[in-house]
């Protein structure tokens, strides 16, 4: 492999390896905030990328995608104290592995609900405007 392509390469798995870590702060953030093991933080992130994309389907434009992120954050950001309320309030005093078992459950309620609202088949989104094309980086392109 050339030295180009090894720091293309680089880039990528930096790009992939920050998605993670946003949902792992999120998820050692909230255990350490709340003590309660919340399996199910993966799953927010997964319905705020599905709230998203609605978002920017509905408010078409480039203003309207620019819009729709926080928004989307917003409404998940609610979603999520709504269940804090609900259910997770409820079993802070639980021994850990109900706590897991709960919001395992939690996932999977999840996981029906989007599937149920938003079909199984992938969507793909509008690319971000003003990030379309490409940059030279070391005599190869690499996306904006």
């Amino acid at each position: 492999m050339s030295f180009s392509g090894f720091i293309v390469q680089l880039i990528n798995g930096l790009a992939s390896a920050s998605s993670l870590f946003l949902v792992a702060a999120g998820l050692s953030l909230i255990f350490g905030v709340t003590r309660i093991v919340n399996f199910a933080h993966g799953s927010f992130f997964m319905v705020g990328i599905y709230v998203a994309y609605s978002l920017v389907e509905r408010l078409s434009g480039a203003f309207g995608f620019w819009v729709a992120l926080p928004l989307a954050a917003l409404i998940v950001g609610v979603l999520g104290a709504l269940i804090e309320v609900v259910l997770l309030r409820r079993i802070y005093k639980a021994p850990e592995l109900f706590q897991l078992l709960a919001t395992f459950a939690l996932v999977l309620v999840i996981k029906d609900a989007v599937l149920w609202l938003w079909g199984p088949d992938e969507l793909l989104g509008p690319r971000a405007p003003g990030l379309s094309g490409s940059v030279s980086l070391l005599g190869r392109q690499f996306p904006t």
